[in-house]
């Protein structure tokens, strides 16, 4: 297998099939996450993306705009470097992914296919991919179709307005649900795993290493590849332009989205968490996002929890190292 560094050195020397033109936000990490992807599906197959309505979606396909998707200014003359693309409603990608795959098979066994079957890689939202498509997402899985489906973590349904997700911290304000609720989040990567998922992951490309070799993993999975994208986001966060890896990283050693991954049958690992006593306090992490600072503020240079909000900071606190240890209790299945 090759070493993580050594694999993201390969990828970043293929060709992307993100191209410039799309309308993503200054320093957002989804355009780094595309970026890895489609130098990842530059492996000798053809690449079929399927897109969900999400922000990722609408400020790459959204019309009249410029298409950012393709392997250079023309179609390419290999079907190896071909890149097909569908859009759909917000809830089906996994099922319109599924529907690829098949018709890739039916080619195949028809003797209409002569190359390596294509890459099938379908992208999400949290909120069109956990909350409205649930059920695709489940059943997709259920079915061991073999497709990559990726699902981007921003804990909002930042394509129509920052409405709340049920992957959001708890006590995050959102459009739909201000100052934020006391309940966890849903728990997506234990739904992924008892689903039956061949290979799940949570990955940052903060991590950039880590997560090059993830992507590759769920492209070669022989069964669903889950994939969740913790990324966070510079509109619906409202925080400044620059710290987006940082979060990411914080958000992985505090605890609240610890890199993961696992094949079906084999133990699992956590990466990028330091132990308990060596963690940053999830405060540090709140104080640069101004959707947290009904709880903590930046003062001198440092966060403070505001006055009358110990017992909520306590608790995000408390679900954090919670939630590390219950992602490692779920790694050894």
């Amino acid at each position: 297998m090759i070493k993580p560094l050594a694999l993201f050195k390969d990828l970043s020397l293929r060709e992307s099939a993100f191209c410039e033109g799309h309308t993503l936000c200054p320093g957002c990490e989804e355009a780094v996450t595309f970026h890895t992807i489609g130098r990842a599906t530059d492996n000798g197959r053809k690449t079929v993306y399927v897109l969900g309505t999400s922000c990722g979606e609408v400020s790459t396909l959204m019309y009249p705009n410029v298409i950012a998707w393709g392997r250079g200014e023309q179609e390419p003359d290999k079907v190896e470097k071909s890149v097909g693309v569908i859009h759909h409603v917000f809830e089906s990608a996994p099922t319109v992914a599924e529907g690829i795959r098949d018709a890739a098979t039916a080619l195949e066994d028809a003797g209409a296919w002569k190359g390596p079957p294509p890459n099938v890689v379908s992208w999400s939202g949290d909120g069109g991919g956990l909350a409205i498509g649930l059920r695709a997402f489940l059943h997709t899985i259920n079915r061991r179709v073999k497709a990559a489906l990726f699902i981007n973590i921003n804990e909002v349904f930042a394509n129509t307005g920052f409405q709340y997700s049920p992957t959001a911290t708890p006590f995050a304000d959102s459009s739909t649900l201000p100052y934020g609720g006391p309940q966890e989040p849903m728990d997506h990567i234990g739904l992924a795993v008892v689903a039956g998922a061949g290979f799940v992951a949570q990955a940052s490309p903060a991590f950039a290493p880590f997560f090059a070799e993830v992507v590759n993993e769920a492209l070669s999975c022989d069964s669903t590849a889950v994939v969740f994208v913790p990324s966070p986001c510079i509109a619906g966060w409202k925080f400044s332009e620059g710290l987006t890896a940082e979060l990411g990283k914080l958000a992985c050693q505090a605890g609240l989205f610890p890199m993961f991954r696992k094949r079906a049958g084999q133990p699992g690992e956590l990466k990028h968490v330091p132990e308990k006593a060596k963690r940053p306090p999830v405060e540090k992490y709140l104080a640069l996002q101004q959707r947290f600072e009904h709880l903590v503020r930046t003062v001198d240079g440092k966060p403070a929890v505001v006055k009358g909000k110990e017992a909520e900071v306590a608790a995000i606190q408390a679900w954090a190292d919670k939630n590390v240890e219950r992602l490692g209790r779920l790694a050894q299945l």
